[in-house]
C-alpha cells in the first residue's frame, strides 16, 4: 500500500476509536437526560393530580378572608392620633369625612363606630371601641364608649394608629367578658386595699393606745407639774414608790408588834409579880383583922 494511504488509514482508525469513545459517553447523556425526563413527568402527574385540591384550598381560603374582611370592616392605617382628654377618654385622629361615611337623618350624620389599635413592638394592639364626637373634613374627636378605668389613658402612644369600623361579634363577646372579669377583680382590689388601709388605720390606733399606755406605765417627765408625779413618773415608778412605803409602813408595824410583844411580856411578868406579892400579903392582912375584932 501506499505510504499515503497507510497514513489515511491510520487516521481512520484513530477517528474511530474517538467515535466509539464519544459515541458512548454521548449514550450516557442520553440515558442521565432520559432518566431526568421520566422523573420530571412523574413529579408533574403528581403535583398535577394535587393542583385540583390545592386550587379548592385557596379558594376556600379566599372565602374565609372575604368573611373575615366583612366582619372588620374597612380600615385605615397610619392615622395620626392624639390624646386630647385622658380622663374623659379622647382622642384627636387625623382622619374626617372624606375619609369615613355616615349616615345622614334629618337631625344629624351618624357616623359608624370605630375601634382603634395601637401599635408595640411588631404588631398592633386592642385599644377599644370609640364613638365620633366632632368630625371635620380631615380631623376627628372620638370618645371610648365606656369609662376609662384608672390609668388605662396613660398606656395610649401619640402616633400612627390603625381604625377599623368593624369588629367580629364573637370577638366582641370575649372582649365584653373580659371587660367584666377585669372589673370585678378591680373591684376585688378596691376592696382588698379598703381593707387594708382600715387594718392599717386599727393597727396604728392601737399603736397610739399603746404608745398612751406604755407612757402611763413608764412616765414622761415632760408633762406640765400640774399633771400630777403619777403621770411624771409613770404607774411603774409610782408603785414602786408605793411599795417601798408600803414596806417601810410594815416594817414599823413590825417593830411596834415586837415592841408591843416586848411590852406585854414584861406586863404578864409585872402582874405575876403583883400576884405572888399579893398572896404574900393576904395571910398577913386576915391576921390583922382578927386582932381588931378581938379588942373590940
Amino acid at each position: 500500500m501506499h505510504l499515503t494511504g497507510k497514513i489515511f488509514a491510520f487516521f481512520t482508525l484513530c477517528l474511530a476509536i474517538g467515535a466509539v469513545i464519544m459515541t458512548a459517553k454521548v449514550l450516557d447523556k442520553q440515558n442521565e437526560w432520559n432518566k431526568k425526563v421520566e422523573d420530571s413527568r412523574k413529579s408533574y402527574q403528581k403535583v398535577a393530580a394535587e393542583v385540583p385540591g390545592v386550587r379548592l384550598q385557596v379558594d376556600q381560603l379566599k372565602d374565609d378572608l372575604s368573611l373575615l374582611r366583612l366582619d372588620w370592616g374597612n380600615h385605615w392605617d397610619n392615622v395620626e392620633a392624639q390624646v386630647n382628654d385622658k380622663d374623659s377618654g379622647i382622642l384627636n385622629i387625623g382622619i374626617g369625612r372624606n375619609n369615613i361615611q355616615g349616615r345622614k337623618t334629618d337631625t344629624e350624620t351618624i357616623y359608624p363606630t370605630l375601634y382603634a389599635f395601637q401599635p408595640e413592638g411588631d404588631g398592633m394592639v386592642y385599644v377599644g371601641a370609640f364613638r365620633v364626637v366632632t368630625m371635620d373634613a380631615n380631623r376627628a374627636a372620638v370618645q371610648l364608649m365606656r369609662p376609662p378605668r384608672p390609668g388605662e389613658a396613660d398606656s395610649w402612644k401619640p402616633g400612627r394608629w390603625r381604625f377599623r369600623n368593624g369588629f367580629p361579634a364573637a370577638k366582641e363577646g370575649e372582649l365584653g367578658d373580659l371587660l367584666i372579669s377585669l372589673t370585678v377583680l378591680e373591684e376585688r382590689v378596691k376592696g382588698r386595699r379598703l381593707n387594708l388601709a382600715i387594718q392599717q388605720k386599727s393597727v396604728k390606733n392601737a399603736q397610739k393606745l399603746l404608745d398612751q399606755r406604755l407612757d402611763e406605765l413608764n412616765g414622761n417627765p415632760d408633762l406640765p407639774p400640774e399633771s400630777g408625779e403619777v403621770y411624771r413618773k409613770g404607774l411603774v415608778e409610782s408603785l414602786r414608790i408605793a411599795q417601798d412605803k408600803r414596806d417601810q409602813a410594815l416594817a414599823e408595824v413590825q417593830k411596834l408588834r415586837e415592841q408591843l410583844h416586848t411590852l406585854y411580856g414584861k406586863f404578864e411578868s409585872l402582874l405575876a409579880d403583883n400576884q405572888q406579892l399579893e398572896s404574900k400579903l393576904e395571910p398577913a392582912t386576915q391576921t390583922g383583922q382578927l386582932k381588931t375584932n378581938v379588942k373590940n
